[in-house]
């Protein structure tokens, strides 16, 4: 039986915890456009959590914010193409200025925040996932937004696995998210420069449709759908939606036809253990060469 996108729309609503990745782009634009961003963002979260929805942010960013300071203390010194030492120091440098600059809005909404770092090499031993668990469990049952970002200073996997998109999924996975809300660029999936409302399958003929980065961040829709693709078998949904529209997180739950909705009826949502989420991140790993 072929469902259509409206059939989703109660499962979309229904979705208790959710986890919402940023890309770069979002937050390294003009002063004016990444303030007008963060505000309908802060005041889009606010809403989710007085409607009893748990929120989880995976933020990029960072690396951007550090090459604005970098340019500011080092005028005309910017590298074009920076080795990835010199992208571990502008994440250094710029992970206290993206926290600072959430901070900033969801203050203005009562939302406290805190921040988690840590990548693969963290799951790699069952203590450390269940560590990660009860930190997430602890900060949504006292009210806390945690933001969620690859430590970039030691680590290399979002500048090497698509500014955070995979990371997204693995936090998603980890925390038994119902749903995954991709904010980036575009309208959504596009196939031949039309939308796709809906997809209950990631063939190889839709990833040979998928685009590389074209913005500030390392991801594209190709990342994009490999996250997807990641958590569709244990029944987490994926939207990935234009996060430049106006209210886009309202409008994905209002408008079967915003966005792209990445799911299968057929999947019961399953949580996934340690062994389960490493032994699958590692697959896509080894696509990329990255062990």
């Amino acid at each position: 039986m072929n469902h259509s996108r409206i059939d989703y729309l109660p499962l979309i609503q229904r979705a208790k915890t959710i986890v919402i990745k940023i890309g770069s782009a979002r937050v390294s634009g003009s002063l004016d456009k990444t303030n007008d961003f963060l505000f309908g963002l802060a005041g889009e979260i606010r809403s989710l959590r007085d409607n009893g929805k748990e929120v989880i942010l995976v933020s990029s960013g960072a690396i951007a914010q550090g090459k604005k300071l970098f340019a500011k203390i080092k005028p005309g010194n910017d590298p074009s193409a920076p080795t990835l030492s010199e992208k571990q120091a502008f994440a250094a440098m710029g992970q206290n200025r993206l926290l600072n600059l959430y901070e900033s809005f969801f203050s203005r909404v009562n939302i406290p925040i805190a921040q988690i770092l840590f990548g693969r090499r963290d799951l790699n031993e069952e203590s450390s996932f269940v560590n990660l668990k009860t930190t997430f469990r602890q900060l949504l049952d006292w009210g806390v937004l945690p933001i969620v970002n690859e430590n970039d200073s030691i680590s290399t996997e979002e500048i090497n696995l698509g500014d955070n998109d995979i990371l997204s999924s693995i936090v998603a996975s980890t925390v038994g998210a119902d749903l995954l809300l991709i904010l980036t660029g575009v309208d959504g999936f596009l196939v031949n420069g039309n939308k796709v409302d809906l997809l209950e399958d990631i063939t190889p003929t839709n990833e040979s449709f998928a685009t590389g980065p074209s913005g500030p961040g390392t991801g594209g829709m190709a990342t994009k759908l490999r996250a997807a693709k990641l958590i569709l078998p244990n029944g987490i949904l994926t939207g990935i939606i234009n996060g430049e529209s106006k209210s886009p997180i309202s409008q994905f739950f209002q408008n079967p036809a915003f966005g792209t909705l990445i799911g299968n009826l057929k999947n019961p949502h399953k949580t996934m253990g340690a062994s389960e989420i490493q032994n699958r991140f590692f697959s896509i790993t080894k696509e990329e060469g990255i062990l």
